[in-house]
């Protein structure tokens, strides 16, 4: 097995993602998160973006892309495919938490009953630890795909997200890490050699990644770095 590396315009023109496929964007702050969420956005025609934070680049970027921002799922029309679900901040952070928790744990809700969304979920492991969802968003990664259903998440480190992310994915996407811990979450990834990607993983410039796609029992490894 081995990595092939290509410009970040041939892997945009090369990449297959089917609806059903989940995503796992793994990054640190500065490191092209951001930019790479931006470029997948076209690929899906039914999104809904969930916002997490009091502000930040990449929902307003969004929403100049056509995202209609709402605050709760009662606010979401049938004729919608776009959305920016982003509940306003309130004045205390456990307000904020409440708020979000229920929010969010409606969208879930919403979206394995209706079929064929895909859910952007940029703070995974806030979503899963501080909002407790760890529950709802596994039955996502388990159960949408039946039902044409798809997750996109993201995290910093790979340690962060939840086993049953990394375990599900069939498109990942990996920054530079050389943390022992984060390497050993890798194994997760469904028929990977973990050595050759931790190995690989360790020498990358700061916005290279390496895309790992695993459909059945094939596995594909390519080096690329997003444009600035």
């Amino acid at each position: 097995m081995s990595i092939e590396a290509i410009p970040w315009q041939d892997f945009q023109k090369q990449l297959r993602w089917r609806q059903g496929e989940h995503v796992a964007a793994i990054a640190p702050t500065g490191a092209g998160k951001t930019t790479l969420m931006q470029a997948l956005l076209p690929y899906r025609k039914y999104s809904i973006f969930l916002g997490t934070k009091p502000d930040d680049p990449l929902y307003r970027a969004i929403q100049k892309k056509g995202f209609r921002r709402v605050e709760s799922v009662a606010e979401i029309k049938p004729w919608d495919d776009k959305i920016l679900l982003w509940p306003k901040q309130r004045k205390t952070i456990a307000d904020t938490f409440t708020i979000q928790k229920r929010v969010f744990r409606d969208v879930f809700d919403m979206v394995v009953n209706q079929r064929a969304w895909t859910l952007w979920v940029d703070e995974c492991k806030y979503m899963a630890e501080q909002l407790g969802l760890s529950r709802s968003l596994t039955y996502c990664l388990e159960q949408l795909r039946s039902i044409n259903g798809t997750t996109v998440n993201g995290a910093q480190r790979p340690v962060w997200l939840p086993k049953s992310v990394l375990a599900n994915s069939s498109h990942v996407f990996l920054w530079k890490t050389t943390d022992r811990d984060d390497l050993k979450r890798l194994a997760d990834i469904g028929g990977l050699d973990a050595k050759l990607v931790g190995k690989e993983a360790q020498s990358l410039g700061r916005h290279e990644f390496i895309y790992v796609h695993t459909r059945g029992t094939e596995v594909k490894m390519i080096r690329s770095q997003v444009e600035r």
